[in-house]
């Protein structure tokens, strides 16, 4: 890893891959997914950034004593996820630019299967790898770019929990029909481990900041209208903790996740689907975004209350 000050400029040739973490309040957490990474290192050069949002909870501090060659970037206050990987983005010196979500654990030879793949396929913008539960099981994190559809047959949705194999499941959740051998080109992949050409983050730019939930199906829309394709590489693999790395740590925090969600899939609906707040379209996508957002809550409430139970009954 890089052990140089932080300082922008164009890539070095000597670097070939910059890994950057955005983390806050989970200090064991993101120890976890850097010491992976110092187990399963990408055998070209590379340097680590971790942006600590304002942590309270020593982060900061164990990642200077254990970890001095990451580049550390504080920022006093937790403020939108996009701004702190952007505030990396435009100091890293890599030719390839991988975002990984701090509850991530880097398995052996993930980095360098997707940096081959990029150095092989020059139309590709964006590659993300297979993304596994930490029973072992694969995580959805390649789906068909968000349409109306996405809202009936989604991985969130009723009916795709019911009957997740059905047909129009698998037109939204394309890893149902991968043979978990043979790369996959993608509507988008999941921003928990992506990986970037630099001349490409360079044309699309950064990431949105209005956006925590689907800031990667934008970003892919992005590439993808840049002239670019995105691929899913199943052969690279990456343990997800999903909701470990401080997202759903608390009541009020799980509640504002249902709210951001659902005001995120409008900003998404207004910026690359309809554009136009008086056409018929949009008044009928906000009628069923609202009424997904009312049954959201009410599950929402359901299962608070029977963890509440739960919890009552083993005290």
């Amino acid at each position: 890893m890089s052990t140089t000050q932080a300082s922008e400029g164009p890539p070095e040739r000597g670097i070939a891959l910059s890994i950057i973490i955005v983390t806050f309040e989970a200090r064991d957490v993101v120890v976890d997914c850097l010491e992976s990474i110092c187990l399963n290192p990408p055998h070209e050069p590379y340097e680590v950034f971790v942006v600590d949002n304002g942590s309270t909870d020593g982060t900061s501090d164990i990642i200077r004593s254990r970890f001095p060659e990451v580049r550390l970037v504080r920022i006093p206050i937790n403020g939108p996820y996009a701004v702190a990987n952007n505030r990396a983005l435009a100091l890293a010196r890599g030719r390839y630019l991988c975002l990984l979500n701090n509850d991530t654990i880097v398995l052996p030879e993930a980095f360098d299967r997707m940096l081959a793949f990029l150095h092989d396929h020059p139309e590709a913008g964006a590659i993300g790898c297979r993304l596994l539960n930490e029973d072992g099981t694969t995580q959805v994190s390649v789906k068909s770019l968000p349409t109306a559809a996405s809202a009936l047959f989604g991985a969130r949705s009723i009916i795709t929990n019911l009957f997740p194999r059905n047909r129009y499941a698998r037109k939204q959740l394309l890893h149902l029909d991968c043979d978990m051998m043979t790369p996959l080109e993608a509507g988008y992949i999941s921003g928990a481990a992506c990986m970037h050409p630099r001349e490409v983050v360079d044309k699309v730019g950064g990431l949105d900041k209005r956006f925590f939930y689907f800031v990667d199906a934008d970003y892919c829309k992005r590439v993808a209208d840049s002239g670019y394709k995105c691929y899913y590489l199943p052969t690279a693999t990456i343990v997800h903790l999903n909701h470990k790395g401080g997202s759903r740590a608390s009541l009020r925090e799980r509640v504002r996740r249902v709210v951001d969600f659902h005001v995120n899939a409008y900003v998404y609906y207004r910026k690359h689907v309809q554009q136009s707040p008086w056409s018929v379209m949009h008044v009928v996508a906000v009628g069923g975004l609202f009424a997904r957002f009312l049954a959201a809550l009410t599950v929402q409430a359901c299962a608070e209350a029977v963890g509440l139970i739960r919890h009552f009954f083993r005290q």
